[in-house]
Formats: C-alpha cells, structure tokens, sequence
C-alpha cells in the first residue's frame, strides 16, 4: 500500500468517527432539551372537540356548553395543580434545610391531601355536568370515549414501569435471599 492509500483511509476512519461521535452527542443533547414537565396546553379545540362532537353527534349548543365547561374545568385544574407544586416544593425546601420541621411537613402533606381531593371533586363535578348535558345515547358513547382514554393512560404509565427479565424479578438484586 502506498502512502496515499494510507492516507485516504485513515482520513474516512477519522471522518466516520467524526460522525460518529457527532450522533452520539446529538442523541445525548437532545435528550436533555426535552421539556421535563408537559405544558398544560390550550382549551380543547380544534381537532379534539371535533372528534368529541362528530363521536357524541352534538348539537351547536351542546358544543358551546362543552366548550364552556371545558375551559372553566381547565382553569380550575390549572390553579390545583400549581398550588400542588407550590406545596411539594415547600416541602422539598423543608428537607434539604439543616433541621427539618416535621410539623411543618405533616402540615403541609395535609394541604397536599386536601387539595387533591379538591381536585378529584372538580373532575366529578365536570362530569356530572357533561352528564347533564348530554342525552342518555350521548353519554353512553362519551362513557365509552373515557375509558378507551384510561386505558391508554393506564398502557402509558405501565410502559413507564421499570422493565423485568424474563424470570419476573427485579434487574436489582433481591437482598432477601
């Protein structure tokens, strides 16, 4: 092999490399560019509710009404869940001091306790209203909707889970053997 054939060769390792190692870091960064928390995200509009309406056969009034309860729920569940936040980092603020308080912390946990609760209360609220405006027909097929939702939801978090081998234990070693 002569001196050039050499060069051009280690000329394409070094490029390939270079590309190489250009995706990984890519794929590293971009990780990290991800928003790690999901933005609450405009009223339904828009494709949504067209989907709500075609599925349910809603008249224009009802899809007003919808609209409406939509966004008065939306706003609600907005301001429960940043006051959730707030109450969490209290918390967390409250662990890393040098002495926590622990009545501080039960008290707060208690705030966090009612606050889900009154966020569990708004969504009942927001579905005996949707129930009311609704014809018996409607709200069967909008029952229907709800649980196809779930169980998305529910297939979301259980890929969310940690992973098992095939043996069903945990990849962590099990310390009560």
């Amino acid at each position: 092999m002569n001196f050039f054939t050499k060069n051009r060769i280690l000329v394409g390792a070094v490029i390939l490399l270079a590309a190489i190692n250009l995706a990984i870091i890519g794929t590293i960064g971009f990780r990290f560019l991800k928003p790690t928390e999901i933005p609450a995200g405009p009223p339904m509009r828009g494709n949504h509710m067209q989907f709500i309406s075609r599925e349910l056969k809603l008249t224009q009034e009802q899809e007003i009404q919808f609209e409406e309860l939509r966004n008065e729920y939306s706003e609600q569940n907005q301001i429960l869940r940043k006051e959730l936040r707030d109450r969490h980092h209290l918390i967390v603020k409250e662990l890393s001091s040098p002495e926590p308080n622990r009545e501080f912390m039960d008290s707060i946990a208690n705030e966090i306790a009612e606050l889900h609760f009154e966020q569990q209360q708004a969504t009942i609220d927001h579905f005996m209203k949707l129930r009311e405006i609704c014809s018996y027909e409607q709200y069967e097929q909008l029952q229907h909707l709800f649980r196809r939702m779930m169980n998305r939801d529910q297939m979301k978090q259980r890929d969310m889970m940690p992973r098992r081998n095939r043996f069903g234990r945990s990849r962590l070693k099990d310390t009560t053997e």
